[in-house]
């Protein structure tokens, strides 16, 4: 049994809720100012906001969407192909994209070749804490 497109019209207006709202909090754009950067037109932007669409969002759209937001496009992609209601989960996924964001740019860093092994190491001894100290607290 796969989810019905009214989920992932619900997952991605979820997900276009929290970039909106993330957008206005840390940079002051609006939704007209977020589709007029994103060069995705206002009325798109509202129905993926409603998730009052009959076909699923054009790849393109959705890839400026996210770029402009620097939000990772897999995020997006997440939302609009939620798996089968019967495929087990290992945890929810994030719907935060602004924490998907800050994710997407730490594994980044670690991969990325001019990154200092003592900052490679550095971040994971935080990330380290920071999970030890979650399983602590659970």
């Amino acid at each position: 049994m796969s989810e019905t497109p009214a989920t992932a019209q619900t997952a991605f207006a979820r997900f276009v809720r929290h970039a909106v709202e993330a957008a206005r909090e840390e940079r002051g754009w609006s939704v007209a100012e977020v589709a007029a950067r994103s060069g995705v037109s206002r009325s798109t932007v509202f129905r993926w906001l409603s998730g009052d669409w009959q076909h699923h969002p054009e790849l393109p759209k959705v890839r400026a969407f996210c770029a402009i937001l620097d939000l990772p496009l897999g995020a997006a992609l997440r939302a609009l192909t939620p798996p089968p209601a019967d495929t087990p989960q290992a945890s929810p996924p994030l719907t935060d994209p602004t924490v998907e964001a800050h994710i997407a740019a730490i594994r980044d860093r670690l991969a990325d070749s001019r990154t200092s092994a003592a900052d490679k190491q550095h971040i994971r001894a935080t990330l380290q804490t920071l999970a030890l100290a979650a399983s602590r607290a659970s």
